[in-house]
């Protein structure tokens, strides 16, 4: 219940266009992704906030949006297609 509490807030953070990532940028090791510098460290951010340790993976395949690190965490966001991400859901584990 924890996880999904702080998913919906990470989501709504990144709605509402909060900028929190931009005191810290995320080391980023791959990026397979079309999206934007910006977008990409939103989604990196969200993950870390989430567990996930820097640097950062950013797979995306099929409309799913892997991101893992150095840690166990991984997190998968739901983002459909196109060059903009469209979260419709979250799942760290």
């Amino acid at each position: 219940m924890k996880n999904k509490f702080l998913a919906l807030a990470a989501l709504a953070a990144l709605a509402v266009g909060v900028n929190a990532y931009a005191a810290k940028e995320i080391k980023v090791a791959s990026n397979n992704t079309p999206y934007t510098e910006e977008n990409v460290q939103k989604l990196a951010s969200t993950a870390v906030s989430m567990g996930v340790k820097e640097p950062v993976s950013l797979s995306l395949s099929g409309g799913n949006l892997s991101v893992s690190g150095s840690s166990d965490t991984k997190c998968t966001f739901k983002v459909g297609s196109g060059d903009t991400p469209k979260i419709q859901g979250v799942s760290c584990k």
